[in-house]
């Protein structure tokens, strides 16, 4: 059915804006006299563009306030009318806000008014609203949700944190060997064109130095190509699939990525287990959580091992990806029968293990930078100090 983007007024003449699927304009103007709305102008709507995924951030904030309302004995009409007039949200996010409350008020169900706004609200929440409408339970879930996306949100903010020191030591060796390149060594020039032959690294030094500077549009060429190329070549999904396997099997740095690959699946499964959503439907919304096309593209055969009777255990015990903690723990849970119990367990060991092992990825990044930026400015400076040395050695030989 196609839907349409409509004006109407109410009884008291207010205009109303909104969305809503109908078979033609006259089952549109039927729906919204039952909410007691007149339609005044109605617009098919050919395509509808996707919105901006919200972040874990906004998705904690507004599944908490929400929860928090709904389970205070707010309606959910009112709950919504709160968050939309709530200061300091994006205009982008209040109108979605906004979009959403229209669409409850014309007799969507929460998580069916969240599926317009396409794009902006992931699958996970909405499935796990759909099952919440259904069992009468949504306050809770939606409490469940802003735990979720808080955990999320922190475990995200912690990994990006841990690179956040490299990268100023980087951009600090960078400017430092620009220094000395790019004053330094021009001041000796004179005094270096006087001697016979120069040492091997200043001669490497020189080379590299001319090179950036009559050739330097060939150096910001190569690196837009490579930026753009590597981009455009990550779109592709069987070289965005062997990125992905790099990134879990490069020493040290993949323990991290599958760590915390294993902690977002679990804690997704955890949460869609909970909120009574069949295994099969879990893993399938689940698996793009993961944020890993590598691990995602073995999930068509778990899935199918699940149809098939395989237990979740086994299943997922054939990902390559995955801490072999993960099958073990819910083996442990399918065979006690606290699989939920064990789900929630394993999430929260896995949070646990991702945060430590992303401080142990910090505690060997910052002295692996600083021996590789000494390494590289102790190169720079031998090179420059080399031929002085010498010079001084040639003077004083001279001199006896």
């Amino acid at each position: 059915m196609p839907k349409y983007r409509y004006q109407a007024v109410d009884e008291n003449g207010k205009r109303v804006k909104g969305r809503l699927t109908a078979a033609d304009e006259t089952e549109l103007h039927a729906l919204l006299l039952e909410k007691e709305l007149y339609l005044t102008r109605a617009k098919v709507i050919t395509e509808q563009k996707r919105g901006r995924p919200l972040k874990a951030r906004e998705l904690s904030e507004f599944s908490r306030e929400l929860g928090t309302m709904l389970q205070s004995g707010i309606p959910l009409v009112k709950a919504l009318t709160i968050l939309s007039e709530e200061e300091g949200i994006r205009t982008e996010t209040r109108g979605v806000y906004e979009q959403v409350l229209n669409q409850v008020c014309c007799g969507f169900s929460l998580a069916k008014a969240m599926e317009q706004a396409a794009g902006v609200f992931p699958d996970l929440m909405l499935s796990m609203f759909h099952a919440a409408e259904a069992s009468g339970s949504l306050g809770k879930t939606a409490l469940l949700l802003a735990e979720h996306y808080s955990r999320a949100y922190k475990l995200d903010t912690r990994t990006r944190n841990a690179v956040i020191y490299p990268k100023l030591l980087v951009i600090l060796l960078i400017a430092m060997t620009g220094l000395l390149t790019g004053f330094v060594l021009p001041q000796f020039e004179a005094l270096f064109g006087l001697m016979e032959e120069l040492p091997l690294p200043t001669r490497i030094l020189y080379s590299i130095t001319d090179f950036m500077t009559e050739r330097w549009y060939l150096v910001m060429l190569g690196a837009a190509a490579i930026g753009l190329g590597g981009k455009a070549a990550s779109r592709i999904p069987v070289i965005r699939r062997g990125l992905d396997w790099v990134s879990l099997h490069v020493p040290v740095f993949g323990r991290l990525q599958k760590t915390v690959c294993t902690a977002q699946f679990a804690r997704a499964f955890s949460s869609l287990y909970s909120a009574g959503i069949p295994i099969v439907s879990a893993l399938q919304i689940a698996r793009k959580t993961i944020g890993n096309s590598y691990i995602d593209f073995q999930f068509d055969k778990v899935i199918f091992m699940v149809q098939n009777g395989s237990t979740v255990s086994d299943s997922l015990n054939t990902v390559d990806g995955f801490l072999q903690k993960l099958s073990a723990s819910v083996r442990v849970g399918e065979e006690s029968g606290n699989l939920d119990v064990m789900l929630c367990s394993i999430a929260d060991s896995m949070e646990y293990d991702a945060e430590q092992v992303v401080s142990r990825m910090i505690t060997y990044l910052e002295p692996l930078t600083i021996v590789i930026m000494a390494v590289i400015v102790g190169g720079v400076m031998a090179a420059v100090m080399l031929p002085i040395y010498q010079s001084y050695h040639v003077i004083e030989q001279a001199g006896f």
